[in-house]
């Protein structure tokens, strides 16, 4: 739950729950290899227009969007064709801040220690927010 403004989820994190959800708005269920599947046909550059998502934001959301495990490409676009994709689920804030710790980490040493930091610094966080709670339950 998200308790403070320095709490707030990312910004790139709600483009994300964005271009999901209108992806997902305008997907058709499609049978894949014999599985049902939520399948989005479309231009995603004309998606981005319509949300008012500047295109700089494309390579990010959908690289993210990838990364979490909500999107997978069945084919590119190009000219007058569509690009397709499978919708698998729903992002989620704890998806998200993983993949952007796996993608750190993978950069460089220095992304590697950042990784690090940033994880230390969620777990003590976390202590300090059930240190809070126990005080006031001791109170």
């Amino acid at each position: 739950m998200l308790t403070e403004l320095s709490d707030a989820p990312p910004k790139l994190f709600e483009h994300c729950l964005s271009v999901f959800a209108a992806m997902k708005k305008e997907a058709q269920p499609t049978l894949i290899e014999g599985e049902h599947a939520l399948v989005y046909e479309g231009f995603l550059t004309r998606l981005f227009s319509q949300l008012q998502l500047a295109v700089p934001y494309y390579t990010s959301v959908m690289q993210r969007l990838r990364r979490m495990g909500c999107v997978r490409q069945l084919s590119r676009g190009g000219g007058n064709a569509p690009s397709r994709w499978e919708l698998l689920k729903d992002p989620d804030l704890d998806d998200f801040e993983s993949a952007e710790t796996r993608r750190i980490q993978g950069s460089t040493k220095i992304g590697q220690l950042q990784g690090q930091v940033s994880a230390l610094n969620q777990r003590v966080a976390s202590l300090e927010e059930r240190l809070g709670r126990i005080t006031e339950e001791a109170v």
